[in-house]
């Protein structure tokens, strides 16, 4: 299966080109304001190296956060527009699913995959990871980081991963103390990862509705808690 995956949740934005696994091409790069300008052409450029056409892909694949509010947009619009143009189904990613994939490769158990929700607060989600698959045990939330390690302290050993303000980590290791393995190491959302879960996603349950399909935002945007107005985007 020839997959296109976009992921824009963080400040490094991805592409790649994966057939069956194996990459052909990729682009990735460290992006704020000038997403919205590059991303379709960065795009084009995936698909031009991989050699092949637009027409030929099988399925696209995008993450869909939680993440940054305008860069999830910009990517699912991408994302929206490649494959209503060429006729291919649409599928969306976690963001937080793929870093536990990347992360599932390596080591099995429960894992905290979390991102930078700015205001002190935490993007997160639990996940079970084995040898044949990747089992969610807590959809994603935004939360405190002390909070969060409370709750994980009552769930055994869990590895928190991904990207960790350094006063989030000590606040999680004060909170969760040896039931929490904290992984310093940057870990953000990868592309390959969103094919390789879009792909598994489209044979187990088939396409996404390419007009309802809208990012994982988890909570209000800053527009909306300072008009007091809730937009219904969640």
């Amino acid at each position: 299966m020839l997959v296109l995956a976009i992921e824009t949740a963080t400040q490094r934005a991805a592409a790649a080109l994966v057939r069956d696994g194996e990459q052909l091409a990729e682009w990735h790069d460290e992006t704020s304001k000038d997403l919205c300008r590059v991303l379709a052409a960065e795009v084009g450029g995936v698909i031009a190296r991989g050699g092949i056409t637009f027409s030929q892909l099988d399925l696209v694949a995008v993450g869909l956060g939680p993440g940054s509010f305008t860069s999830l947009r910009i990517g699912l619009a991408t994302a929206k527009g490649v494959a209503l143009a060429h006729g291919l189904p649409l599928v969306g990613v976690s963001s937080l699913a793929a870093m536990a994939w990347q992360m599932g490769k390596v080591v099995k158990g429960l894992m905290c995959p979390v991102l930078d929700a700015r205001r002190g607060d935490l993007y997160a989600a639990i996940y079970r990871a084995a040898d044949e698959g990747l089992e969610c045990l807590e959809a994603e939330l935004a939360d405190k980081p002390d909070a969060l390690a409370a709750y994980l302290r009552n769930m055994g050993m869990v590895r928190v991963f991904g990207q960790l303000p350094q006063q989030a980590i000590e606040q999680i290791n004060e909170a969760a103390g040896k039931a929490v393995s904290v992984t310093i190491e940057q870990v953000l959302p990868g592309a390959e990862a969103v094919a390789e879960l879009g792909r598994r996603h489209l044979l187990s349950a088939g396409p996404d509705d390419l007009a309802a399909l809208r990012p994982i935002y988890v909570r209000k945007s800053y527009a909306e808690e300072a008009s007091n107005l809730d937009l219904g985007l969640r």
